[in-house]
């Protein structure tokens, strides 16, 4: 089961992948040097034997301790990154407080950046979020599912927030209707639409940057001033100080910072127990089941971050969709973050004596040493150069030229996924010591 299942919408999502699928046809058929991407075929859930692990009867002694060894490790740093983005997202906090206590562009500015670090390191930590989905319980699963869905949900609807170009009065933010408190807000998130956030990283994002590309002004430390006195029209109107806009938007920013930490310990509380779990029955696992759990985690992430979720979209044109942090300009950061958490999950995991899971991999499997190395480079170049591409335009590349560029990413990444995948197939005929 995918991390992000209860985030997108299983009949949306199929519509959107027929279509793309079949835009991907349609653009190799008329392609002159056509790329070949690669058919993701999904894995067995965890905890089910597939047809490949019952063929497995065992890897060599000394590359099965070596696993064991690696998950030890890796479980570690699961809790050492988690415990980092604990201290992000505190600081973050805090710059929020401090925005709201003495605004001004220094604070604003401050609070941005604290967005923007805590933010790349939520997508470094996202294959760990996979992975504890797998070795949990049902239950935890669920719980997790909903607090990713009021952490980081995206695209948002920005409207639905605050005041967008045309509706100057518009959102939460300005329907006093709404109730400024954590249980109005968590009511209020994807009330009638999953798309209709009101919590996460991305409400977040647009209350500190305001809108990209259009005819309004960037954010500015002013929207965060308090309002001590009403106006004239104001008071005859019957509203309340706290009722006005920038009172408001100040409480809203407030609220959101908080929940989202509480959110993050929820999930990290779900991490500890599920991996104190994990590690009591470790022994009694085939070192080829861990193998798969890595395998499978890294590979889902790929698939549904990605894939899924943003290049797929951007293929079909859904710019607005596909890019994960546009207010911010930030998403080439974001995808460089996810498929930087494969890469030192593969190279920066190393057991005491020096093993890392890539080194398994290429004994397992000697294509994998052959191709992916280079794979995993011409990926984080494709990938980093799309999303640039758009914050450096400052548009969103209307020109048709970007399709090729989705496409060649997309392929790139599909090639990358099919790798890791093959290593299931070729593990029964590892007999190469690390």
């Amino acid at each position: 089961m995918c991390f992000s299942t209860l985030i997108v919408k299983k009949i949306s999502t199929t519509v959107k992948l027929s279509v793309a699928c079949a835009s991907i046809l349609i653009f190799l058929s008329c392609s002159p040097s056509p790329p070949n991407p690669t058919l993701i075929t999904p894995s067995t859930p965890a905890g089910v034997p597939s047809s490949e692990e019952v063929l497995i009867q065992s890897l060599d002694l000394e590359t099965s301790l070596s696993v064991k060894k690696l998950l030890i490790e890796y479980v570690a740093q699961v809790d050492s990154d988690f415990t980092d983005l604990r201290a992000e997202l505190a600081s973050l906090q805090q710059n929020i407080e401090s925005l709201l206590e003495s605004p001004s562009s220094g604070t604003l500015a401050n609070g941005q950046k604290s967005w923007a670090s805590a933010h790349q390191s939520y997508h470094q930590s996202n294959l760990h979020l996979y992975f504890t989905a797998l070795i949990s319980t049902e239950n935890q699963s669920d719980q997790l599912y909903r607090m990713a869905y009021q952490m980081d949900y995206w695209p948002i609807i920005a409207g639905y927030v605050d005041s967008v170009d045309g509706y100057e009065a518009g959102g939460i933010v300005h329907d006093v209707n709404v109730e400024l408190s954590p249980e109005s807000l968590k009511r209020q998130h994807g009330l009638f639409d999953m798309t209709e956030a009101a919590l996460g990283f991305h409400v977040l994002e647009f209350l500190l940057w305001g809108e990209p590309n259009v005819n309004t002004a960037p954010r500015g430390f002013e929207d965060f001033v308090p309002v001590n006195k009403l106006t004239n029209i104001q008071r005859e109107s019957g509203m309340e100080i706290s009722q006005v806009g920038n009172n408001r938007r100040r409480e809203l920013l407030r609220l959101i910072s908080a929940i989202l930490l509480e959110d993050f310990n929820s999930s990290f509380a779900i991490w500890g127990d599920a991996s104190t779990s994990f590690l009591k029955t470790t022994e009694n696992r085939s070192s080829a089941t861990l193998l798969n759990l890595l395998l499978e985690s890294s590979t889902a992430m790929l698939t549904e971050e990605l894939l899924v979720r943003s290049l797929y979209p951007l293929l079909n044109g859904e710019n607005e969709s596909g890019l994960q942090s546009p207010f911010s300009q930030t998403s080439e950061i974001t995808v460089a973050a996810q498929l930087q958490s494969v890469e030192r999950l593969l190279l920066e995991t190393p057991t005491s004596n020096g093993v890392t899971l890539d080194k398994v991999l290429s004994s397992v499997s000697p294509a994998f040493e052959e191709f992916f190395y280079q794979n995993l480079d011409s990926n984080k170049a494709c990938l980093i150069l799309l999303y640039s591409s758009f914050g450096q335009t400052n548009s969103y590349l209307e020109d048709g030229t970007i399709e090729f560029e989705v496409v060649e990413c997309i392929n790139l990444l599909t090639n990358l996924i099919d790798q890791l995948e093959q290593i299931k197939l070729t593990l029964p005929v590892m007999t190469k010591p690390i």
